[in-house]
């Protein structure tokens, strides 16, 4: 992986097309595992994805966060690190060009499927439900499937072509990546979590297999220990910092909503010094007009989840938000009413801890592709 990632940055200055493995925004553990080892077995083994053999660009995974925002994930840095991944030979979006009108660089996403790039996006793999407004192109390969872990595709794209069969070194630094993910995805496979599917635990026995892995139920509890415990250290950043910890943002007709989500709970963030004025930053920052805030806390394997909505500058833009989120009813949120607020937001305990930002984030798409429309 090393090797491969060092050959990928000596491309970084050439003005060749390339194959761009493009992560998510927010650059969760999930997402920067599938970006770098979908690129490494592209590069290795074209066939992976067959209607990209004919292919010849340089493969190049980027990570979709800035250099300087990197450290803020701090579970993707502790990971990389320990399975011996050199983190200066790894590519920020802010190291490359990404072109966004007509070129001969083509996009392969990993983790979403709606992008400002999908010009050029010839592949998607995604484990979101499909969004008909994406734009894709009619000809572009998609593997999406509602699985908990994204991982778990890039794994059964490797078992289509037999790369876990015969197991080498560079295969299982590729799998244990893969592996640390599906974990820390599907919350160690909680039943109440509820966000493994049939396919992440075949994907998971197959990787256990082919690594060897004697006590897979000890085994997985370790690892979902550590990186749960990496993920939730905040210690080492402010309040403003924890909000682009991992960051989601919908955007259109100059309307913006920013959905921070991080490893605390809303009402222990908002007790942090100097919420209300890094709150307001981030609000410049992002340019957002209304802010939702996503806590999730895990101990000893059982999940416990907060929101708070939080309106900077467009109290109709809030107002529409809060009632399409409570009056929702698949998903139902089973929010129960928070008193301690802040910056007269609206904040609630999530009773039903099964809903997750994924089945947020098309509601307030829908807010917002609306309001969009009719101011």
């Amino acid at each position: 992986m090393n090797q491969f990632l060092k050959q990928c940055r000596g491309i970084l200055g050439n003005k060749l097309p390339k194959l761009i493995v493009l992560g998510n925004e927010s650059c969760d553990l999930d997402s920067a595992v599938c970006c770098l080892c979908l690129a490494f077995n592209l590069a290795k083994n074209p066939g992976i994805i067959k209607s990209l053999t004919t292919c010849h660009n340089p493969v190049l995974p980027v990570l979709n966060v800035t250099r300087e925002e990197l450290p803020l994930k701090t579970e993707v840095v502790h990971f990389l690190r320990s399975n011996q991944v050199d983190l200066a030979d790894l590519v920020c979006r802010d190291e490359v060009e990404l072109p966004e009108g007509q070129s001969e660089t083509k996009f392969v996403l990993v983790d979403h499927h709606v992008s400002r790039f999908r010009r050029n996006v010839v592949a998607v793999v995604d484990h979101r439900p499909f969004d008909g407004n994406s734009g894709l192109e009619g000809g572009t390969y998609k593997f999406i499937e509602q699985v908990g872990s994204c991982a778990t595709l890039v794994t059964k794209l490797m078992e289509q072509v037999d790369l876990c069969k015969e197991v080498t070194e560079d295969n299982a630094e590729v799998l244990r990546l893969l592996y640390g993910a599906i974990v820390l995805d599907t919350v160690n496979f909680s039943a109440e979590a509820d966000r493994a599917r049939p396919l992440d635990h075949e994907m998971a026995a197959l990787i256990e297999r082919s690594l060897g892995v004697a006590d897979s139920g000890a085994y997985r509890k370790q690892l979902f220990d550590e990186l749960v415990a990496k993920r939730s250290d905040v210690s080492s950043l402010d309040s403003l910092q924890i909000l682009s910890k991992d960051l989601k943002i919908v955007s259109k007709n100059g309307i913006t909503v920013a959905i921070p989500g991080y490893p605390i709970l809303v009402q222990e963030y908002i007790k942090l010094v100097g919420v209300e004025e890094n709150l307001r930053k981030f609000a410049v920052k992002t340019n957002s007009n209304v802010i939702v805030l996503m806590g999730m806390k895990v101990t000893d394997g059982s999940v416990q989840r907060d929101l708070g909505i939080i309106n900077i500058n467009n109290e109709k833009l809030h107002r529409e938000i809060l009632n399409k989120l409570t009056s929702s009813v698949s998903p139902d949120f089973a929010f129960k009413k928070h008193d301690h607020v802040t910056m007269e937001g609206s904040f609630f305990e999530q009773c039903n801890v099964r809903v997750t930002r994924k089945h947020l984030l098309p509601l307030v798409t829908n807010v917002v592709d609306g309001f969009g429309s009719s101011v």
